[in-house]
């Protein structure tokens, strides 16, 4: 059985670090025992690292039962994310912010049953927020030991830096980690308003600080699952459905279907690999310290994510997939 390699890479995080995280945005108390068996079956092949937020319904509390239930919550490497406005679509508070840092770490302990997360990511950046002022406060939180580290979703690079120079100046712990999107298909704008994309530079920018990069979407929503297709593009004023219409209007371009293709036949080339799998080995094969966040929804779509652990590109594949960009 292929299992999921563990490593250590965010400072203040002592416990492994999963190659794949498990994404739980879509959890909820009705598929609780389903989650369960999910959660049981990515432990077996070696995962240690779950993917939430405050936001994420009731993706918390599940896994606050889950770990309960189970004893393991010392195994086990929590990220939440906290720090945004409600009904705003991502825009931190920026009244108040201490409090609400301070609300939503109180409320996802609360529901996770723990009394500390391994690692708190601020959900979204509002850059009229000075940088000193969300370093005070988050080390107020590592003091507490509520968090052992903590880092930004949706970040900047710019941002970043300037946080860890105003940390490292006043003897601080700056940010650790952050979690922006990067995958295979390139998104032709942001998905929500705030999302932050890994461009090449940003690429560049992990590999000279070493900042690891919990990707989310690295998947890209599931455009490589083949649902989607060009003609869509000529309907996407006559769809309903929100996140379909969107799915188009960000994904379906025709650089991302010639993508696509090239996943296909690379996957056909390599034994029977799915784009999909393509498309998620060439994020694990980025020159920087990248961990996919993953979002299966059943014991088969998980072991389709960890076989792709096993699938090894060259260079020259890796630039052919993407393009030869």
């Amino acid at each position: 059985m292929i299992k999921i390699e563990n490593t250590q890479l965010v400072k203040g995080v002592k416990k492994p670090i999963s190659r794949l995280a498990l994404g739980t945005a879509w959890f909820s108390l009705k598929d609780r025992d389903q989650i369960f068996e999910l959660m049981d079956a990515y432990v077996a092949y070696g995962g240690t690292t779950l993917d939430t937020g405050r936001i994420y319904g009731e993706s918390e509390e599940v896994i606050g039962l889950w770990m309960e239930e189970r004893a393991n919550r010392e195994k086990m490497v929590v990220i939440t994310k906290g720090g945004l406005a409600e009904n705003d679509f991502g825009r931190l508070a920026v009244e108040n912010l201490q409090d609400k840092i301070e609300k939503d770490i109180t409320q996802s302990l609360e529901c996770l049953r723990t009394d500390y997360v391994d690692i708190f990511f601020l959900h979204r950046d509002t850059e009229s927020v000075p940088v000193a002022e969300i370093v005070d406060y988050l080390n107020a939180e590592l003091e507490r030991g509520r968090i052992h580290a903590y880092g930004g979703s949706n970040w900047k690079p710019y941002r970043v830096d300037a946080a860890n120079e105003y940390a490292d100046k006043h003897g601080l712990t700056g940010f650790a980690a952050v979690s922006n999107n990067l995958s295979l298909a390139v998104p032709a704008a942001p998905f929500y308003p705030g999302l932050v994309s890994i461009d090449k530079a940003g690429e560049r920018w992990h590999m000279e600080t070493g900042i690891p990069l919990f990707a989310w979407s690295s998947q890209a929503r599931g455009f490589f699952t083949g649902r989607y297709h060009p003609e869509m593009r000529n309907e996407v004023n006559g769809i309903q459905d929100r996140f379909l219409k969107r799915m188009v209007e960000v994904y379906c371009t025709d650089e991302n279907f010639e993508r696509l293709r090239r996943a296909q036949k690379m996957g056909e080339r390599k034994g029977g690999y799915s784009a999909v799998q393509v498309a998620l080995a060439w994020v694990l094969h980025r020159p920087l310290a990248v961990i996919p966040i993953v979002g299966p929804r059943t014991k088969e779509e998980l072991i389709s994510c960890v076989a792709a652990l096993s699938l090894k590109l060259t260079e020259s594949e890796i630039k052919w997939l993407n393009l030869g960009l």
